[in-house]
């Protein structure tokens, strides 16, 4: 089987299994670098990360982009091992450079930001509590430059 298929649906009430998936869907893959290859080739084949609600966007500069995500249940600490998770096998799948970090935001929410410039690419990997939904969110971004 493939590291990534499509995205799982989650509701509120299923968000602790989505949030085992997610984690699950990662270990399962071990050390392949095949979901990068999913969030970087998303704008043409719509195949996310496994475990992931994807989309696309273009950056004020008029660069495009994906941005992926997992949700987990609020303040739950399998958002900080994914983050981290995602952060070390990115560093390990593209070679490349960290970023300055991220500066402080002024909201009430946490929120971190890792970025990393590799093949002619940003990526990002951030997490964010999010009180008023009651769940943290790990997002994986891919920017082309």
């Amino acid at each position: 089987m493939v590291g990534w298929m499509k995205t799982y649906e989650c509701r509120r009430f299923l968000s602790t299994a989505c949030a085992f998936l997610a984690m699950a869907s990662w270990a399962d893959a071990g050390q392949s670098c095949e979901q990068f290859a999913a969030l970087e080739s998303y704008t043409s084949a719509e195949i996310a990360p496994r475990g992931a609600t994807c989309g696309t966007f273009l950056s004020q500069s008029a660069k495009t982009g994906v941005s992926c995500y997992w949700a987990f249940p609020y303040r739950d600490g399998s958002a900080e091992r994914m983050a981290d998770s995602l952060w070390a096998l990115l560093q390990n799948c593209r070679p490349g450079t960290q970023l300055a970090p991220d500066w402080p935001v002024n909201h009430p929410d946490s929120f971190q930001l890792r970025e990393w410039s590799a093949e002619g690419a940003i990526y990002r990997v951030s997490l964010k509590d999010k009180a008023g939904q009651q769940r943290t969110l790990v997002f994986l971004a891919f920017e082309k430059s």
